[in-house]
C-alpha cells in the first residue's frame, strides 16, 4: 500500500478563503459561507473578511440553524467544467457538494473517456457530483442513496449538467439491501465509489453503523466487480477512522490490485495551509 494525500485547490467558482477557530470561510460561486469545521484549530488569518459572509451556520441549544443575510438566494449553482450542481441551505451544514472531491471528479472523467461505456456504481451517492461526472464521461452509472431529498437534487444536477433525465439509473434504497440484490442478479461493475456515513437509516428504517457494516459491505465487493474492474474508491467524512484503516479494509477485501490511501484536503487560497476534510482509500487493478 502507498499513502498519497490529495489536496484540492480552488477554481474560478470555489475558494477556501480562510479558516480557523473551528470554522471555515468558503466562496461557492458568488456566495460567501461561514460554517463550522472541527479541524480548524488554528487562528484566522483574515478576521475582517468573515463579516462579509452571506450565510453562517450556527450551533444553538435549540438545534443547528442557518443565519442567512437578506437577499441571499435559497439555492444557486456552481460549475466545474461540464458539471453543474445545485446548492442550497437545507437543514444541516452541508449545502450539496464536497468541493474537496474535485480531484476524484476529474479522475472519473478521465477514466470514463478512456473506457467509454464502463459501468459505475455509486453507493451512498448523496447529491451525485461523482455520478454526474462519470455520466458526463460516458460511463453507465447506477446511483444509490436512501434520501429522497438528495435524490431530487441529483436529478437537477443531471439535467443542469446537460445530460438526459434518464442518463443515470437512480435507486432510492438502503445500500446494503440493494447491493445484495445486485449480487443475486449477477450484476457487475468496473468502477465502484462509496461515501458511507458514520450512521444512517434506510427508507424502511434499516440501520447503517459504519463500525458494524463497512467490513461486510467491502467483503461483498468482489462479487460486484467485473473481470475488467478498474477502480474502487472509499471516501470517509467524520467516520472516526484513519485513512490507513480504510486502506487496510480495502486490502483485506480486494485482491489483484494496488491500494492507496490518504487524507483529502483543501488548499487555503493565498497560503500553504491545507484543511483536511476527509479521508479516502482506493483500489486499482494492476
Amino acid at each position: 500500500m502507498k499513502r498519497i494525500d490529495i489536496t484540492t485547490s480552488g477554481w474560478d467558482q470555489y475558494q477556501l478563503i480562510d479558516s480557523g477557530e473551528g470554522r471555515k470561510l468558503e466562496r461557492f460561486a458568488d456566495i460567501l459561507i461561514d460554517r463550522p469545521d472541527p479541524q480548524c484549530l488554528w487562528s484566522k488569518s483574515l478576521p475582517a473578511v468573515w463579516a462579509d459572509a452571506q450565510a453562517q451556520f450556527l450551533w444553538a441549544d435549540a438545534g443547528e440553524r442557518w443565519k442567512i443575510s437578506q437577499g441571499t438566494p435559497p439555492h444557486w449553482y456552481i460549475q466545474w467544467q461540464k458539471l453543474v450542481c445545485t446548492l442550497s441551505f437545507k437543514g444541516f451544514k452541508h449545502i450539496g457538494i464536497f468541493p474537496e472531491h474535485r480531484e476524484q471528479w476529474e479522475e472519473l472523467m478521465v477514466l470514463g473517456e478512456k473506457n467509454r461505456g464502463i459501468r459505475m456504481l455509486n453507493l451512498f451517492g448523496y447529491t451525485g457530483a461523482l455520478s454526474v461526472a462519470g455520466a458526463i464521461a460516458g460511463m453507465s452509472v447506477t446511483h444509490v442513496d436512501a434520501s429522497k431529498a438528495t435524490i431530487e437534487t441529483l436529478k437537477e444536477n443531471t439535467i443542469n449538467s446537460g445530460l438526459e433525465a434518464d442518463a443515470i439509473k437512480i435507486i432510492c434504497e438502503d445500500t446494503m439491501r440493494y447491493v445484495k440484490r445486485l449480487i443475486n442478479r449477477n450484476e457487475q461493475f468496473e468502477v465502484i465509489v462509496m461515501d458511507p456515513p458514520a450512521f444512517g437509516r434506510g427508507p424502511k428504517g434499516e440501520v447503517w453503523k459504519i463500525e458494524e457494516s463497512l467490513t461486510e459491505l467491502v467483503s461483498l465487493l468482489p462479487k460486484l466487480l467485473s473481470p475488467n474492474a478498474k477502480s474502487v474508491i472509499l471516501n470517509g467524512y467524520a467516520s472516526g477512522y484513519s485513512a490507513r484503516t480504510f486502506g487496510e479494509i480495502l486490502r483485506q477485501g480486494l485482491s489483484g490490485g494496488d491500494v492507496s490511501y490518504g487524507d483529502i484536503g483543501i488548499l487555503q487560497g493565498g497560503s500553504e495551509k491545507v484543511l483536511t476534510t476527509g479521508i479516502y482509500a482506493k483500489w486499482q487493478q494492476k
